[in-house]
């Protein structure tokens, strides 16, 4: 296909040549259309009879033409528009060629319906036909790089524009900046004249406190040497501190080993009071007998009791007065004894059986320790997991010999009493543990409590106080008589928290005279021992004999 290369020129050219070479594009691509055109009417004259031929009219490719040659922006560079005509050109040549093809074709086909030359005419359609869809494939192509081409200049015209534009804007700013650091400078040099003068001035008086700084200077000096002296003497002293530390730590050290030793001693004495433990067994069975013979004195008591009884007829007179007292004295006593004796049967069965349940553990663990004497590892794991119950039965059983230690403690008091309501009075006899103890929870009682006042007149009627010694410690208001008779009775709940240690607790519930004191220990006593007996008969009955005997102390 013939390319007109005339309208090329440069890229450097004017603006006027470009106009010039664009305006000369499109006469001949009109003229080339206007004879496209002619040939179309032409042939489509010829062709009225076949309407199912499709063959392009004048109007679309003119339209093309103009429609491909105005879409080219003015601002763009001169090869592309002379590109851009040269393709416009070639489009419509090919077109026309693919026209006149056509219309001879079918003008053939019409006049030589029955002529051998058809075939011939049919093959050179197809081939001008593929001719035409080459060059259509490389239009396409030629547009295509012809695009790329506009875009690619287009974005190189907007990053210039772009860098245009930033670099008047960087211009302007350095402007600006030159404006402010003329105008800072001027500032600044009259603020460093201001400032030097202010300077000079600040250097004299500067040099004024200099002279006085070094006569301070001296002074400090001479302070400095004194200090240095003292901290000479201090570094000895701290020297002779450092020799005394290390003394008491090689003190300490002898008295680390020392306790160590004690240590080892403890160990030993309490591998002799696990001796005494089996000891104390054997006195469990002499305590056995003990009881056997508190048996008998018992019968023996029942028959006192029988004198006493009929002592207590002759003065039933004197006793009605105080019968109101005396049975609140009582069901205070039993109550006080039943709690008593239910704390030590509870205490005694718990230590039985928190006793039996480590021996099984111990026995468990020996039979564990035989059996894992082979495998060593086990063993030592067993054993340490075996210590703490051993550190429980070795204190149960020091709890077993303070219990039992204290049941012959109370035993021996309770033999104490008897022997003492045998021969003694009992209004002359007073238990110096049991005001103690009543005195000790005086004090310990707070002031608002109201069983500090029950004690106290407790204390009074067992040291038989007058009424003088009542005032004083403001049992009685001052002025007033009447002996013991307004002694309150205390009730059960206060009794609890008393704990006397010998028989003679009934004695302070007494407060008239000395017969009716008698009467009424006599009778609180023969009470209790009759409820001592009943329960050893029942506990014989059901083959449950208890370990230690009772007492009755609270």
């Amino acid at each position: 296909m013939p390319v007109d290369t005339s309208t090329s020129a440069p890229q450097g050219t004017s603006g006027k040549s470009k106009k010039n070479n664009r305006k000369k594009a499109n006469a001949r691509a009109k003229a080339n259309g206007v004879a496209v055109q002619q040939e179309q009417t032409a042939h489509i004259s010829q062709d009225q009879d076949q309407p199912s031929q499709s063959i392009p009219s004048s109007a679309t490719t003119e339209t093309f033409i103009n429609g491909s040659h105005g879409n080219q922006t003015p601002d763009s560079e001169d090869d592309n528009d002379n590109k851009g005509g040269e393709e416009t050109l070639a489009t419509a040549k090919t077109e026309n060629m693919q026209t006149t093809a056509d219309n001879d074709n079918d003008n053939d086909v019409q006049s030589l319906d029955s002529n051998p030359r058809f075939d011939a005419l049919v093959r050179d359609r197809d081939s001008l036909r593929a001719e035409v869809a080459e060059m259509r494939i490389s239009l396409e192509k030629i547009q295509s790089k012809h695009d790329e081409e506009m875009s690619a200049l287009q974005s190189q015209l907007e990053q210039s524009r772009n860098e245009k534009e930033h670099a008047d804007t960087q211009f302007r700013n350095l402007l600006g900046k030159v404006n402010t650091i003329k105008s800072q400078l001027g500032e600044r040099l009259k603020a460093d004249a201001e400032e030097l003068a202010h300077t000079k001035s600040r250097i004299k008086e500067l040099e004024d406190e200099n002279a006085a700084l070094k006569t301070e200077v001296n002074t400090k000096l001479a302070v400095v040497a004194s200090l240095e002296k003292e901290r000479e003497q201090q570094s000895k002293e701290l020297s002779s501190l450092r020799n005394r530390t290390n003394l008491s730590q090689q003190n300490w050290l002898r008295e680390r080993e020392e306790l160590t030793e004690r240590e080892e001693h403890a160990r030993l004495e309490f591998e002799e009071a696990r001796q005494a433990m089996h000891n104390w067994e054997i006195l469990a069975m002499e305590e056995r007998s003990i009881r056997e013979s508190l048996e008998e004195k018992v019968v023996d008591l029942e028959e006192q009791l029988v004198v006493l009884k009929s002592e207590y007829e002759k003065a039933s007179s004197e006793r009605d007065s105080q019968a109101v007292t005396v049975d609140g004295l009582q069901r205070a006593l039993q109550e006080i004894q039943t709690a008593r004796k239910q704390e030590l049967r509870d205490i005694v069965e718990s230590s039985d059986a928190q006793l039996e349940e480590q021996r099984k553990k111990l026995q468990e663990a020996e039979k564990g320790t035989t059996e894992t004497i082979r495998k060593l590892e086990e063993a030592e794991a067993e054993l340490e997991r075996l210590r703490p119950f051993e550190k429980e039965v070795r204190e149960k059983n020091l709890l077993i010999g303070k219990l039992r230690h204290e049941a012959v403690t109370l035993n021996e008091h309770l033999t104490k009493a008897l022997r003492f309501l045998k021969k003694g009075k009992p209004e002359d006899n007073v238990d110096r543990h049991l005001v103690t103890n009543h005195f000790l929870h005086f004090l310990a009682l707070d002031r608002s409590d109201p069983k500090k006042f029950q004690v106290l007149q407790l204390i009074s009627a067992l040291l038989g106080w007058t009424d003088e010694q009542r005032e004083q410690a403001g049992l009685a208001r001052p002025g007033t008589s009447g002996g013991f008779s307004n002694l309150r009775v205390p009730s059960a709940s206060s009794l609890v928290y008393r704990i006397p240690s010998s028989p003679s607790l009934a004695s302070e519930y007494f407060t008239e005279n000395g017969n009716t004191r008698k009467e009424s220990l006599a009778e609180l006593w023969s009470n209790f021992l009759e409820q001592e007996a009943a329960q050893k008969k029942e506990s014989k009955g059901r083959s449950q004999p208890e370990a230690f005997p009772t007492s009755p102390s609270i």
